[in-house]
């Protein structure tokens, strides 16, 4: 083989590599703060969709609990608290937010991030499912039944996905700990 037939080939490879990574990184520096804008929106979406009353959110704090930093948004009118929190599920970490009122009620749940089975643990996404926490607090948090709900404090499990609705209560239990560290209550 001539030197030319290996060269020219190689260099038009090379010209082909360098120029598409320059526009790789143009278009990543172009994104990046509009991305990051979307994700700020969606966010203060999902506070204002557990936390209805609140007119805004400061920039959030974080409060330690067991050894771990907790991530928790007061709303700037005082109408309560957003608590981020996360536990296992079946498919892997379930991440919760929940809204709890300046008077103590929980005014919202949703779930922001998680990869449950369909048709079965993603029913955790469901109304139906969150608003059973839609009460005062607790005074000993929340725990899951399999055979009906009795008392305001029971959640019905999810039938089949037993595990993502553990996941999913222990997050609003966390959150509760959380409100009450953090407006001087008992842990």
């Amino acid at each position: 083989m001539k030197a030319k037939e290996i060269i020219k080939p190689t260099l038009v490879l090379v010209i082909i590599a360098i120029v598409t990574s320059v526009l790789l990184v143009v278009t990543n520096e172009i994104t990046k703060e509009p991305i990051r804008a979307q994700q700020i929106a969606a966010e203060n979406e999902s506070r204002q969709a557990v936390l209805p009353d609140a007119d805004g959110f400061d920039e959030g704090q974080t409060v330690e609990m067991n050894g771990t930093q907790y991530t928790y948004w007061t709303a700037t009118n005082g109408a309560g608290y957003v608590f981020s929190t996360q536990n296992k599920g079946y498919g892997g970490q379930v991440v919760v937010m929940t809204g709890i009122t300046s008077d103590g009620n929980i005014s919202g749940v949703t779930i922001t991030e998680q990869d449950e089975t369909p048709g079965l643990g993603q029913k955790a996404l469901d109304a139906s499912f969150t608003d059973q926490y839609l009460i005062a607090v607790p005074e000993d948090g929340f725990t899951v039944t399999k055979q009906g709900a009795v008392e305001d404090n029971e959640i019905d499990a999810i039938s089949g996905a037993t595990i993502t609705t553990n996941a999913v209560t222990n997050s609003v239990n966390d959150a509760i700990r959380l409100y009450k560290i953090i407006t001087g209550g008992a842990q």
